[in-house]
């Protein structure tokens, strides 16, 4: 294969983005803010955060771009209490107060 017939990806999808996840990030912050007590430390942060993305559909958009659709605040909502709820069933760190 030639140089020129090479597929540049990087080039393709540098510019995309799932808007699902700033939509994430911000109902997160709010229900961080809700919940002060629930135990947030970073790790709990980023495991709620990952299994709550992967419960919600994507959404990919060009960066810069408004989504056609997007997903409703009680979805997203829903999949961070349920994400929740599964951290704090299997934790997979030790708050220093437990040791």
């Amino acid at each position: 294969m030639n140089e020129k017939n090479i597929i540049k990806l990087n080039d393709w999808t540098r510019e995309i983005v799932n808007s699902v996840e700033e939509d994430l990030r911000m109902e997160l912050k709010k229900v961080i803010q809700e919940n002060p007590n629930w135990g947030w430390e970073q790790i709990s942060i980023q495991d709620v955060f990952g299994c709550a993305i992967n419960q919600l559909p994507p959404i990919y958009i060009k960066k810069d771009q408004v989504p056609a659709i997007k997903l409703s605040t009680d979805e997203i909502r829903n999949a961070i209490y349920i994400a929740m709820e599964r951290v704090k069933r299997n934790p997979i760190h030790i708050r220093k107060e437990e040791k």
